[in-house]
């Protein structure tokens, strides 16, 4: 029971990205990120059997991040567990060493880059086993920290990251499904210590929400999360409508909101559009705070120009304008291989063909551009905070190349032509153009 129940769960999920366009099947393919632990490894064995049964390219992905002592043996030993099962499987570490603190955002961050690049290459969805438990955790914590209907609904079970989606088919089931998974398979897997160090905040609410005084408030707690869910939900259709009649978006540099339309909302309803608009111009990693949408709106209703959330947001005659803020150092920048997708600056989805920095144009070399160069006449009306922002590559070759912005499908085609010129071992010499498009912004989707 406990197998057919994890893999209908994984067979809805599928369906669920394949009926929202998120996820082609016959040509995207799946990778399950797999720690080594029963849940991790329940996922990838449910994975493997559901995708060889629906004829989809299935890979999972092991992460060394070397973090604890003997990481890289249990990595290797859980890759090569895998492919005795006749799973494929594909080891990772993470390079360079841990900061002294927030190692565990840290190792968290580097594993979603790694798992997002491998994503790219192979036109991926990227699974987690995150289950109903996890989900309990969640909540509890973000009680704590007083957060809002978004935060309560905790993990979504469909999200974007960079343009990479990820999905988590297992939050209806509890982690005691997923041991059964485990041994029902008569598989192996491994025991995190950290899991059990109260001097993390997840250990200590699963410690709380596994006591007896737990037992009735974890269902209390399920439900309120399914129901800051449905409401999140319904105030991002809602965000999406009121934008789409009522604002206009150059890339994720710039959104232009109908000044009149914007003041006829309430206090809160334009708390809201300000948020989404934020967190598309902006790209920060977290959502404004309520307090910093307060101070916003307040500086907008008394004409004030104003920043937050990595925008400079201020009123003209007709048009509320957020820009993205450029100058906050450091400056990003990414090196990048010849023939391969990447994500820069947490906006922009780039091909690159040849090997070389991505870098921002800057507000010198917007200046100095040549106006009569085919990928500026396009962004010829920009303003300089916009030009600024612009991608290029600085290639190793000494040249700079410069971008041409195409729709997304056109970015990917670039890129499976280009690991194809590479896999033929043609030369990519001749292939000049930088192909760009914008990322979608990061968080929840409603898929099916």
């Amino acid at each position: 029971m406990p197998v057919a129940a994890a893999k209908q769960a994984l067979f809805s999920h599928l369906d669920g990205l394949r009926q929202s366009q998120l996820w082609l099947a016959g040509q995207s393919g799946v990778i399950a990120a797999v720690s080594g632990g029963p849940d991790s490894m329940a996922l990838a064995l449910v994975a493997a059997e559901v995708c060889r049964d629906i004829s989809v390219r299935f890979e999972a992905v092991v992460i060394d991040h070397g973090l604890r002592d003997g990481s890289a043996a249990e990595a290797q030993a859980v890759s090569g567990y895998l492919e005795k099962r006749g799973i494929p499987a594909r080891l990772f570490t993470v390079p360079g060493p841990a900061p002294k603190a927030g190692k565990q955002a840290w190792a968290r961050e580097q594993r979603f880059q790694l798992l997002c690049d491998y994503a790219r290459q192979t036109s991926s969805a990227v699974l987690f086993a995150h289950h109903r438990d996890d989900q309990a955790e969640t909540v509890v914590m973000r009680l704590a920290h007083g957060s809002g209907v978004a935060g309560l609904a905790a993990i979504a079970p469909v999200s974007m990251f960079q343009g990479v989606v990820f999905g988590r088919p297992f939050l209806g089931l509890a982690k005691a499904d997923l041991i059964a998974v485990c041994q029902a398979c008569d598989a192996w897997f491994v025991t995190d210590p950290s899991n059990s160090d109260p001097s993390f905040e997840r250990v200590r609410a699963r410690q709380w929400l596994q006591s007896t005084d737990a037992a009735e408030t974890y269902q209390h707690i399920m439900r309120l999360s399914a129901l800051s869910s449905a409401l999140s939900s319904r105030l991002r259709r809602e965000v999406s409508r009121w934008c789409a009649a009522n604002s206009c978006f150059t890339q994720r540099l710039r959104a232009e909101l109908d000044k009149a339309a914007f003041a006829e909302l309430s206090y809160d309803a334009q708390k809201h559009i300000l948020r989404h608009c934020l967190a598309v111009v902006g790209a920060q990693p977290y959502p404004v705070s309520e307090e910093a949408l307060d101070r916003l709106a307040d500086r907008l209703a008394a004409g004030q120009i104003s920043t937050a959330g990595g925008c400079v947001v201020e009123q003209k005659e007709a048009v509320v304008i957020l820009t993205a803020e450029f100058g906050r150092p450091p400056s990003p920048e990414k090196l990048v291989k010849a023939g391969r997708l990447c994500s820069f600056d947490k906006r922009w989805l780039i091909f690159a063909p040849k090997d070389g920095y991505i870098r921002r144009l800057g507000a010198q070399g917007w200046a100095a551009r040549d106006k009569a160069d085919p990928a500026f006449q396009a962004v010829s009306g920009w303003p300089a905070r916009m030009g600024a922002m612009i991608p290029v590559l600085d290639g190793l070759d000494g040249k700079r190349y410069h971008p041409h912005f195409k729709p997304y499908q056109a970015v990917c085609s670039a890129a499976r032509q280009g690991q194809a010129d590479i896999g033929a071992k043609i030369k990519t010499s001749s292939r000049e153009e930088v192909f760009v498009c914008s990322l979608a912004a990061d968080g929840p989707l409603d898929a099916g």
